[in-house]
């Protein structure tokens, strides 16, 4: 047990177990404190989808977190599975991109986005975009195909990385409710029941609930609970082998004939459950893309609350006013493809070193403009 670990991370979802596995990994102590098991919100409940993109061409706030997070997720599956032989399902699979009529103004600067970025993107007409999904439906008449597209499965990922953090030393503390935080001059420390942890640094990396862990110091995190649902199905052979996306709802083959279905996007609150509503919804949609997944077997629907920000992208670094309170969250849909890059980010502003990346729109201090 690390009595004084060097750096408490509050949150054991996918975003704080690789900061600790990144941190681990340079020989530093660390404890992760979760509200209950860890890995079983936003990190356990999405899709896996990680979308490519080119670090060199990255401009964007959001490009350069996706493009250094894709760059090391090339690396990450096998160092996870060598360390603890966890195959988490990472592979590349593709990803079909089609859009509604009145989605296409945003589908043409998003496809624009991609070239200038430099992601291989490859047009399909009807007869090109049935090579990869032959039973998609008849009023789809193009799309494009991003190759390097891949995917991973959440909650065998979250296993991998919590199996590897606690074989290289990492305390983890789950089903701690009562953790608090306080301030002690300009220092923030942090008790539970049992314990008050002296340690040098603490993180909040608690996804939708970070903002309720930072409300006692008086510090205003816009981070709310965005509830998405899920619908996973089961068919005898899969009709396509690639995802599909439309807008901000997809369609996830996994290889043993899963598919995934998803999503929806409602500020709910804290309710996380499913609806007939939103569960009848997402079957439509994927009935009206490809048809013949109105025969698949319902196998189970589940709900996640997602970590929505203003500007749907993550707070990271140091909160100015502390000494030694920092956080990571916000990530909204994008915590698991975001994560590799983040947990890195993270680990070096946590060490005092300058982060591989440009931080610029991805700082705590921005919340000052969204309150203002």
């Amino acid at each position: 047990m690390n009595q004084r670990p060097d750096i408490l991370i509050i949150g054991g979802g996918v975003i704080g177990l690789t900061t600790a596995w990144n941190l681990a990994g340079q020989g530093v102590s660390v404890s992760v404190v979760d509200r209950q098991q860890v890995g079983r919100e936003a990190s356990w409940a999405g899709a896996g989808m990680l979308p490519p993109g080119r670090l060199q061409n990255a401009i964007t706030p959001e490009a350069r977190l996706r493009a250094y997070s894709h760059q090391l997720w090339k690396t990450l599956p096998e160092e996870l599975k060598a360390r603890t032989g966890i195959d988490n399902g990472y592979r590349r699979c593709g990803s079909v991109e089609t859009c509604t009529a009145n989605q296409a103004e945003a589908f043409d600067r998003q496809l624009s986005d991609w070239r200038a970025e430099g992601i291989v993107v490859e047009e399909l007409d009807r007869t090109d975009i049935e090579k990869h999904i032959p039973a998609l439906a008849e009023n789809v008449p193009s799309g494009v195909f991003l190759p390097e597209f891949g995917q991973v499965r959440n909650p065998r990922h979250v296993k991998a990385l919590a199996a590897a953090c606690r074989q290289m030393g990492v305390e983890i503390l789950e089903d701690q409710e009562q953790l608090s935080l306080t301030l002690s001059g300009q220092r923030v420390e942090a008790t539970t029941p049992d314990r008050q942890f002296a340690c040098d640094r603490i993180c909040v990396c608690a996804g939708s609930w970070s903002s309720k862990v930072l409300d006692p110091l008086g510090v205003s995190l816009p981070v709310k609970p965005v509830r998405g649902q899920m619908v996973q199905l089961k068919v005898s052979q899969l009709p396509f082998s690639c995802v599909i996306e439309q807008g901000r709802r997809y369609i996830v083959p996994r290889a043993d004939g899963l598919i995934l279905v998803g999503s929806t996007e409602e500020y709910v609150g804290f309710e996380k459950r499913n609806t007939t509503e939103g569960v009848a919804d997402l079957l439509k949609f994927a009935e009206s893309l490809v048809p013949e997944l109105g025969r698949a077997e319902v196998i189970r629907c589940w709900a996640g609350l997602r970590p929505g920000s203003p500007d749907e992208l993550p707070f990271l670094g140091r909160i100015p006013q502390f000494d030694n309170l920092f956080v990571g969250a916000g990530h909204f849909r994008s915590g698991l493809q975001m994560s590799p890059g983040t947990g890195a980010v993270l680990a070096d502003i946590l060490l005092n070193r300058t982060p591989d990346i440009d931080m610029d729109g991805l700082t705590f201090d921005r919340v000052a403009t969204m309150t203002a």
